[in-house]
């Protein structure tokens, strides 16, 4: 039997993923991001307001594919009027 890791035994990569989407751009902190925003190749910038990375909110489905699907990871998306 081969042992394996669950979502709170590894929190740096398993770590949750907050998502701010608002009408043209969606505000993204967690864990490892940049990289998976390298492989998707979606443009990404930081946001100096809200100290976090920022993409356009049309790239955010593509994103929690990866997220939630492949990496198993927990999102929290929330809807914000900007």
């Amino acid at each position: 039997m081969t042992w394996t890791p669950t979502l709170f035994e590894e929190p740096a990569t398993r770590a949750t993923v907050s998502i701010k989407c608002g009408s043209r751009s969606a505000w993204l902190r967690g864990y490892g991001l940049r990289q998976l925003l390298l492989e998707l190749d979606c443009a990404s910038m930081w946001c100096p307001i809200e100290h976090c990375l920022t993409i356009p909110v049309d790239r955010v489905g593509d994103l929690l594919a990866l997220l939630e699907h492949r990496d198993r990871r927990v999102v929290e998306l929330t809807a914000v009027d900007r």
